[in-house]
């Protein structure tokens, strides 16, 4: 049995919150709105927290010092096709100064 460990973030300041459009998934074969995240690489599998900062800093450019009260909010569980995904999924605030708003075109 495989098992795929994922952390993903929502970043908010105020009413907006920080989402990502992707071109697709292995589960959606369209394009889809959803937090910031990805797979713990081999050395983050006993920390999905660090995980989630570093897929943070790799799509947006911010950084750790940027983010206040984050926390582990939900751990999903799914079983498919002889493999079980795990994903951590973390909320924290985003500082104004470093929020920029682009509309999506």
């Amino acid at each position: 049995m495989e098992i795929r460990q994922m952390a993903t973030a929502f970043l908010s300041n105020g009413n907006d919150m920080l989402m990502m459009k992707k071109a697709g998934s292995r589960l959606f074969d369209f394009e889809f709105w959803g937090g910031i995240g990805g797979h713990l690489e081999h050395g983050e599998l006993n920390s999905p927290m660090t995980a989630s900062y570093r897929e943070i800093e790799e799509e947006t450019g911010f950084k750790q010092e940027d983010v206040e009260n984050f926390r582990l909010r939900y751990v999903l569980l799914q079983y498919s096709d002889g493999e079980v995904r795990q994903q951590f999924v973390y909320f924290g605030y985003l500082w104004m100064s470093c929020w920029i708003y682009i509309h999506p075109s």
